[in-house]
């Protein structure tokens, strides 16, 4: 099952700089948090490529979004790591451009 998501530039930097830091969480034994981060690399992963391609077209600036398609899971997962993750933020419009990245995750998720 995959999901679709469009966003700005904007929230796709904002989520690919949230996403940066799984790598720097903590070695766990706990399978839930194994599944995270596991989930997370192949995130921050694809966030960053897709990063990189709208750095290299210039398109930064544009008003377009930005098409996303992810496997549930991978979509369930981002949700959930920006919602933990969401501290880390100190800009108010990241925060809120996250927010409601995570907002319209959840809505395709039900």
């Amino acid at each position: 099952m995959k999901i679709e998501i469009h966003v700005t530039p904007d929230a796709l930097m904002a989520a690919n700089k949230i996403l940066k830091r799984v790598y720097e969480l903590p070695v766990s034994v706990n399978k839930e948090e194994k599944v995270y981060r596991s989930i997370g690399f192949d995130l921050a992963d694809k966030f960053e490529k897709k990063c990189k391609s709208q750095i290299k077209k210039a398109n930064l600036f544009d008003k377009k979004k930005v098409k996303i398609t992810l496997m549930y899971h991978e979509a369930w997962a981002l949700e959930a790591i920006m919602n933990s993750l969401l501290w880390i933020v100190h800009n108010d419009y990241q925060e809120s451009l996250l927010q409601s990245l995570a907002h319209s995750i959840n809505q395709k998720l039900a």
